[in-house]
């Protein structure tokens, strides 16, 4: 929680916290400033105070409104033109600004904490002009980890839509019929056509325009054998079959909240094969297993370990201990969900914390097998101090 963020850096002995971004792509940033903006703007903040934004003048007034910053200030509070202009080159002299700005406010000898993925350039400006800075991992990133309510309620809003929309796409491959080679066939204004990939990405794509969301980051539908690459996003020309896995992994973001939400249904068009019924089923008791177990206190690594235990008491393969693996079970368990899809905390073999009440993570084991494809479940739920409140309704069925 935002709150946690002083006590992060007073863990690591820092004094002071330093950002330089815009907020569309940073979800840090937005996060400490509920501000967004295409360009990049300046956070700063000593533990235990309030903290600072300094903006262009192009957005001042809208920051003084928007963000939840209350201390919002101007470029040319702190001298902007004459530093830029004293470099030969505006982007120098922006980091020579910023690192002025910083020393006016943090003070010469502060610990600066700055994100691991800090530019370099700007680092070294900073240091060039005497300040102290630490790159430090899991401080914003960890306040994110434990949810308020709020941000709760907008990933629930936010899987009310990826249900929808998966189950508008599942409808369709339902309704549609087989033809020559298996391929699935839809009727579209009187027409027969292929059930594709494109087609289907269509229907989600609508769907969240009309809810407010965007599909950012593009939703894995993979048909058949790709299905056993846990990524691919499947191309709009594939054509799904009769008989074979489709794997939906469905990551929509709203465009208001900036969060998303993650879930993942496995379906088969007509009858599943053998190998892939008993895939699914357990890949379902995995599921099962795991959501009994989650609560708050239980560390990531053991969660994966009893998935682990589950796979390969069923005969499959998996990657416990590095193994590598043609088919089998290749991933964590989950991973959290937030501002980004994929944040924490995790829970897979290297995930050595606890998880906390009021995390939000998934739940998504998977086989693959690349002759016949993958099976993977994914719910998304909240961690309670007592197991978890699962925010997904959507039920689990194989066969369509």
């Amino acid at each position: 929680m935002k709150r946690d963020v002083d006590r992060f850096l007073a863990e690591k002995k820092l004094e002071s916290l330093l950002f330089y971004s815009d907020s569309f792509s940073n979800a840090n940033m937005y996060y400490l400033t509920g501000f967004l903006a295409p360009d990049p703007f300046i956070f700063l903040k000593k533990v235990d105070e309030d903290p600072t934004l300094i903006v262009n003048q192009l957005e001042l007034a809208r920051a003084k409104k928007e963000s939840r910053v209350k201390d919002v200030r101007s470029y040319f509070d702190y001298d902007f033109m004459s530093i830029v202009k004293s470099t030969s080159d505006p982007r120098d002299g922006m980091m020579k600004f910023v690192a002025s700005a910083a020393k006016k406010e943090l003070g010469a000898e502060a610990q600066i904490c700055v994100p691991p993925n800090f530019s370099v350039i700007l680092a070294d400006a900073l240091r060039s002009s005497g300040l102290k800075v630490k790159p430090a991992f899991d401080v914003v990133e960890k306040a994110r980890e434990t949810k308020e309510r709020e941000e709760i309620e907008a990933v629930a809003s936010v899987q009310k839509t990826v249900e929808e929309a998966t189950g508008k796409v599942i409808d369709l491959i339902a309704g549609a019929d087989p033809g020559p080679k298996g391929n699935l066939y839809f009727r579209e204004n009187g027409k027969k056509r292929l059930v594709t990939v494109g087609k289907l990405r269509s229907v989600l794509d609508h769907i969240f325009v009309d809810r407010g969301c965007i599909d950012e980051n593009d939703s894995i539908i993979a048909c058949g054998p790709y299905g056993a690459m846990g990524h691919y996003f499947g191309k709009p020309g594939d054509v799904l079959k009769a008989n074979e896995t489709l794997v939906l992994d469905i990551f929509p973001k709203s465009v208001r909240s900036r969060y998303f939400s993650d879930m993942t249904r496995t379906v088969v068009k007509g009858r599943a094969p053998k190998e892939i019924k008993k895939m699914f089923e357990t890949v379902l008791q995995v599921r099962n297993a795991a959501i009994d177990a989650i609560k708050a206190g239980v560390i990531g690594k053991d969660m994966q370990s009893l998935c682990y235990d589950i796979f390969e008491k069923a005969g499959y393969q998996t990657t416990r201990g590095g193994k590598q693996v043609v088919k089998g079970y290749n991933h964590s368990l989950g991973h959290g969900v937030g501002l980004e899809v994929h944040e924490g905390p995790g829970m897979g073999e290297l995930s050595k914390f606890p998880l906390e009440e009021h995390n939000v993570v998934t739940v998504e084991p998977g086989l693959y097998d690349p002759e016949v494809g993958g099976v993977r479940i994914e719910d998304i739920v909240e961690v309670t101090k007592k197991g978890c409140r699962n925010l997904t309704e959507m039920e689990i069925n194989l066969e369509v």
